[in-house]
């Protein structure tokens, strides 16, 4: 048996090859979560996805003047949520932190446990959208995206083939 054998490296190769095999299932992301990708200099800060974050679930709908997203991320204060707008996309990222302390002097107690994680969603923005007018609110762990469309442009024209 090889001495340099780890018991963890190859429960992580395992567990690699099984979220590959899902992966490639249809998109499926193993669990809602993705996973963890080693930073690169080659990569941008766009293709890095954090260990932890959880898909959250997401409806879209089109009304005559808005197109209506709404984004389930509860347990969450509005101010851990960070939307951005890049090119034809929004990514929506929310980070959680959670710290508890506990410390009992008199038994020799002492407990500090940290939380991290949050959820992540990269969702493509209908072109009939104005990506300067729209607005998010957030309420009762609901997000609430209000994109208003812009009016169709009725340039069309018939060309003739010569």
């Amino acid at each position: 048996m090889d001495s340099n054998w780890n018991i963890r490296d190859q429960m992580r190769r395992m567990q690699e090859e099984t979220d590959k095999l899902f992966e490639g299932f249809a998109g499926f992301q193993p669990f809602g979560t993705y996973r963890y990708r080693e930073v690169l200099p080659s990569h941008t800060e766009s293709e890095i996805v954090c260990n932890n974050y959880k898909q959250p679930i997401a409806d879209m709908w089109e009304t005559d003047k808005d197109v209506l997203a709404t984004i389930e991320i509860p347990g969450v204060q509005k101010e851990d949520i960070n939307i951005n707008l890049e090119k034809d996309s929004l990514e929506i990222r929310v980070e959680k932190k959670d710290e508890f302390k506990e410390e009992d002097k008199k038994h020799g107690i002492y407990r500090l446990e940290r939380r991290y994680g949050g959820y992540y969603r990269n969702m493509s923005l209908p072109e009939n959208v104005d990506p300067n007018k729209i607005k998010a609110t957030y309420a009762n762990g609901v997000l609430e995206l209000r994109m208003p469309k812009v009016k169709s442009h009725k340039n069309g024209r018939s060309i003739k083939v010569n």
